[in-house]
């Protein structure tokens, strides 16, 4: 897998409509209280929460994914730069992590992944994926997390699972690049 540019992957997300299953998140959680945008990229989430009234912990490890957040109000936006590791978790009534799980050193993920679980009220839903082992990036030697379905299933035990779907089908990324996808879609909630 070459070196990704996210500069180029925030400029071309940037105007892209939030994540469907955020959205269907949204629709499950009736409380308009604290949520966790995981990897907020170019905010295409973090702008859909805040418009709908949610209070937002965006938190990226890339400054240029922060600075496109510079034009939301600040009484309802944290920004928070730092990895995924050195974060330190609050609680909240939803966690969004799209497509940034994965990007997690397979070394540091169930301690990530226990203190994201552990930082969700009751009630509260988590909404993101875990990569699968035939995806394309899962390479000898890569740090990031792929899973099996039975490995990702466990992570998620612990959880009212609302939706979990496997896909794996050739694809593109965002910049139009090919690639084979092997992900699990996950939406669950505390209990």
């Amino acid at each position: 897998m070459q070196a990704f540019d996210w500069t180029d992957f925030y400029a071309i997300t940037k105007n892209r409509l939030p994540w469907p299953r955020l959205v269907r998140a949204v629709e499950l959680q009736k409380s308009r209280g604290e949520v966790l945008d995981l990897g907020c990229g170019a905010g295409r989430d973090t702008r859909y929460l805040i418009e709908h009234r949610f209070c937002v912990t965006a938190v990226d490890q890339e400054a240029a994914s922060l600075e496109l957040l510079s034009d939301l109000p600040t009484d309802r936006l944290h920004r928070v730069q730092c990895s995924f590791e050195m974060f330190q978790f609050g609680r909240y009534d939803l966690i969004n992590a799209h497509f940034s799980l994965p990007f997690i050193d397979r070394e540091h993920f169930p301690l990530v992944f226990d203190r994201l679980k552990a930082a969700l009220k009751p009630g509260s839903i988590f909404v993101g994926q875990f990569f699968g082992i035939n995806d394309t990036w899962n390479i000898p030697d890569t740090h990031m997390t792929f899973l099996t379905r039975q490995q990702a299933l466990v992570y998620l035990e612990g959880l009212e699972l609302l939706e979990f779907e496997e896909e794996e089908e050739g694809g593109t990324t965002a910049d139009g690049a090919s690639k084979h996808w092997h992900v699990y879609h996950s939406i669950a909630r505390k209990l």
